[in-house]
């Protein structure tokens, strides 16, 4: 049965037409289990996972020029390789050649398992997955699903509740955009936003840089792009943490003052991002990524995180909580008119500002979300290897301990090692110093 995509998917169609998906399309992961695992075991969880999520029985096919999609009834992974790891550069190589070889979901192949030894002799699970059936978000509700069953197998019991189907979503997500006079308000809307509320050049070059970083020269010669998803850019896996007893005071605050976690670490990291950056006042619109309103409830393991491009500000003479305030009330008010493609929204910004967030300079993408990780399992997302983006940087809450991993891709020919590390403990400083003064004008505090 033929798919259209939904409008979570709606990059693949770029993606596909200029090849790309040779590029930027696998997402490594891992799952390291503290107590190891039965491999016959894990084999018939995996299988059992493909069947209850039906994303990973999707098989792309081209009509004419529109790549559609359908879901094959079954689907079976046999014959899973198994490796062992002398040292942690042979892990590290091993998963670049891994992660460079396309699964070709064409072919339905859009997930592929690995088993592995660590040097430290832990018992792994290293997946690839194509970013065409599931992102960050979709990973997470498959990790769950996947231990959930490898446990009720080992055990005995009865499996969980399967997550939501991912064609349902498709259905109701089009039959949503159907909506013409609706999709014409969020048109308007749109229009208005980047035609008179933003219209200025977003000129902020550079994530991690100072003032005297290199990459400001494009912004002194007015180049506010180049063609980065049309090149190929090395990219590097950097993670940090940001302790529990911190997250727990955002998520306070957040309470208190009504603030998704998301906004709240998004901001922080604005700010932490001009402040790297001599206080440079415009901020580029860093592309959003969350799961919104009924996304987050649907659990489809297909389902991918939703963005929209908002143009953040940092005003040093108001608080941080003026600041947000005026930050979360134009991303909600722009939360409210999703009817429009990203390429839609992409085509609108390239008209105005002759560029669009898929080939800027400093493209950098930001995402939160929760995760409940099962206990003994450590999960990982490993760099893309070649990526468009200066930086992706996927903060993710383990709502048991409340620590948040931060997993952050970056392109190895525009941020440092030293600048890295500058700029995460700039970030954990922000947010600890806006917590301790929400009410102080930041230019008194930072």
């Amino acid at each position: 049965m033929e798919l259209k995509f939904n409008y979570s998917q709606d990059i693949i169609n770029l993606q596909t037409k200029y090849s790309l998906f040779k590029r930027v399309v696998n997402i490594v992961f891992s799952l390291t289990i503290e107590d190891g695992f039965d491999k016959d075991l894990m084999t018939k969880a995996i299988n059992e996972l493909v069947k209850r999520n039906d994303c990973l029985r999707i098989r792309f096919f081209k009509q004419g020029k529109e790549t559609l999609q359908t879901i094959d009834a079954e689907r079976k992974i046999n014959n899973i390789p198994v490796v062992k790891f002398e040292s942690a550069s042979a892990m590290e190589k091993f998963i670049n050649r891994f992660r460079k070889k396309a699964t070709n979901a064409f072919k339905g192949r859009v997930l592929e398992p690995v088993y592995a030894t660590n040097p430290s002799g832990e018992d792994m699970v290293i997946f690839k997955i194509s970013h065409f059936v599931a992102d960050t978000y979709g990973i997470g509700v498959l990790v769950n699903d996947l231990m959930g069953v490898y446990n009720a197998l080992k055990n005995g019991t009865e499996l969980p509740a399967a997550p939501g189907s991912f064609e349902t979503v498709l259905k109701k997500d089009n039959e949503y955009r159907a909506d013409e006079a609706a999709t014409q308000k969020d048109l308007e809307f749109f229009k208005d936003y980047y035609e008179n509320r933003h219209k200025q050049h977003p000129t902020y070059c550079g994530i991690h840089g100072d003032a005297s970083d290199r990459w400001l020269k494009y912004k002194k010669k007015g180049m506010f792009s180049l063609p980065y998803l049309m090149v190929r850019c090395d990219t590097k896996g950097y993670r940090f943490v940001i302790p529990a007893a911190i997250s727990r005071m955002a998520q306070k605050w957040c309470e208190a003052n009504e603030i998704t976690m998301t906004s709240f670490f998004f901001y922080t990291c604005a700010i932490a991002a001009s402040l790297r950056n001599g206080r440079e006042p415009h901020q580029l619109p860093l592309e959003l990524l969350n799961c919104r309103g009924a996304l987050a409830d649907r659990k489809a393991a297909g389902t991918k995180v939703q963005s929209l491009s908002i143009y953040t500000t940092v005003d040093y003479e108001r608080s941080f909580n003026e600041n947000i305030a005026a930050f979360y009330a134009d991303q909600t008010e722009l939360y409210r008119h999703t009817r429009l493609t990203y390429l839609e929204v992409e085509n609108m910004q390239h008209k105005l500002w002759n560029y669009s967030m898929l080939s800027q300079i400093t493209n950098f993408c930001f995402s939160f979300i929760p995760m409940e990780t099962p206990k003994g399992v450590k999960m990982q997302v490993h760099s893309n290897g070649k990526g468009a983006l200066v930086a992706y940087m996927a903060l993710m809450l383990d709502v048991k301990t409340d620590e948040i991993q931060v997993n952050y891709d970056v392109q190895t020919k525009m941020v440092t090692p030293e600048q890295l590390v500058e700029f995460q403990n700039c970030y954990i400083h922000v947010i600890e110093t806006v917590l301790a003064s929400p009410t102080t004008k930041l230019s008194e505090i930072l």
